[in-house]
């Protein structure tokens, strides 16, 4: 942790760099890679958040990743972090994981997650930086559209430039998914027993976001239990539902 003279609440600092270390445990129990996430407290401007990611001089930089020995890609990871709204829980404000070919500036594909993301753009979202010819006129012939509008400033469309909606808030993939597909589908170099790893960072992920479902509907969750048969005693000052991130697009 840097930057101690920067007012960011303890609980904050504690939380993000637990994450941080939750983070790298996963990663060297899944891929051969020779760096670390750090958290990073914000400015004194910003006192509330803290960054975790590949501390570099000048920012933040990527992890190398091997196939058969050889540096071939690079994955960056990097997540704001601040308290959520009760000042009790970490919250992932934004999150970007985004995949490189080795010395490429533009990824092969990105995940992103924008808590305040413009009612345009879904929270979560995957992009991939390729072209297609089809794809590309399928996003401009309709009279409407983000594609059409930049194709009249004269803007061609690019794939790249789309945002596939990934599940909400809630519901979004998780790095051991991205870690995995890095895996079964480039060839990554992995650790032995790596599957178990992934297996156990994506079921600590979804309880996680399952019990952050449930204060987004507890009466749903109180339904679904009473329907389980377990007991459930009405609270005397029942929660409301957060519409908001329910219906967030």
């Amino acid at each position: 942790m840097t930057s101690p003279e920067v007012d960011t609440p303890p609980l904050l600092a504690v939380a993000a760099t637990q994450f941080a270390e939750v983070i790298n445990t996963r990663l060297h129990r899944v891929v051969r890679t020779s760096r670390d996430l750090t958290a990073l407290v914000g400015s004194k401007d910003d006192h509330n958040r803290v960054t975790v990611g590949v501390l570099e001089e000048d920012g933040f930089g990527t992890l190398p990743l091997e196939v058969n020995g050889r540096h071939l890609l690079d994955l960056l990871l990097k997540f704001n972090c601040c308290l959520d709204s009760s000042g009790t829980y970490l919250a992932v404000e934004e999150s970007w994981m985004h995949v490189f070919s080795k010395g490429e500036k533009a990824p092969l594909f990105r995940y992103e997650y924008l808590r305040d993301a413009p009612a345009s753009v879904p929270v979560a979202h995957l992009q991939v930086h390729a072209h297609r010819d089809e794809f590309a006129y399928a996003l401009i012939v309709a009279d409407k559209g983000k594609s059409r509008q930049r194709w009249r400033r004269g803007k061609p469309p690019l794939l790249s430039e789309f945002h596939f909606p990934l599940g909400g808030h809630r519901f979004r993939p998780c790095l051991e998914d991205v870690l995995n597909a890095l895996v079964v589908e480039f060839g990554v170099d992995r650790i032995d027993g790596w599957e178990n790893a992934v297996r156990e960072g994506r079921e600590q992920w979804r309880r996680f976001q399952l019990k952050a479902a449930v204060r987004d509907a507890p009466e749903v969750a109180a339904e679904e239990l009473r329907n389980l048969k377990y007991e459930v005693t009405p609270s005397v000052k029942p929660a409301s539902d957060n519409v908001n991130r329910l219906r967030a697009y």
